[in-house]
């Protein structure tokens, strides 16, 4: 979707509140390349200092997992100030409560990673569900998986660090090793 197609917008702002410097500078630079102002944000403290310097954006890109900071407290966030801010919500770990709640809090949409640029845009654009987007599984999963995908974002934000990831999880090394051998295919 090109932005010239909206030209009631021709140049809309985009709040990108992402915690992986990597991903958020890439979407920064296509969103930047689409013809978007775009304002990076890594934490909800960045977010305040971003939208009361007076950057009111027209939508945002929000990671549901930032570090130590709740994506959705930062839904709240963008929408206490500005309640007409579209806003996405992204994450690797999609569940069905983190989904209703966005949706509950004014998202416009909740997407899976990894999604295209393209579809990430039609997301902030519509409220159409993007019927090749599958952002929550249909069943529900067990415990398991989501104690897996927890150690896998844990072993992310650690760099594959088994040592610190073990730390981190207030687990023994071994212990940890256990797991990840369990959940080995």
């Amino acid at each position: 979707m090109n932005t010239a197609a909206h030209p009631q917008d021709p140049s809309p702002r985009v709040l990108l509140v992402e915690d992986d410097v990597g991903f958020r500078e890439t979407v920064s630079l296509e969103f930047g390349d689409r013809g978007y102002d775009v304002e990076q944000a890594g934490c909800l403290d960045d977010v305040h200092r971003v939208l009361g310097g007076g950057f009111h954006p027209r939508f945002a890109v929000v990671d549901l997992r930032l570090g130590a900071d709740d994506g959705l407290a930062v839904v709240e966030a963008i929408l206490d100030r500005s309640n007409a801010t579209r806003v996405v919500v992204l994450t690797g770990y999609g569940s069905l409560p983190t989904a209703v709640q966005a949706m509950k809090m004014g998202a416009v949409n909740y997407l899976a990673k990894p999604v295209s640029i393209a579809r990430l845009e039609r997301a902030l654009w519509t409220d159409e569900p993007d019927p090749q987007q599958v952002a929550v599984p249909d069943s529900r999963e067990s415990l398991a998986r989501h104690e897996r995908e927890y150690i896998e974002y844990v072993l992310l934000q650690c760099d594959g660090n088994i040592s610190q990831a073990a730390r981190w999880l207030g687990i023994h090394r071994q212990s940890l090793q256990r797991k990840l051998r369990k959940f080995s295919p």
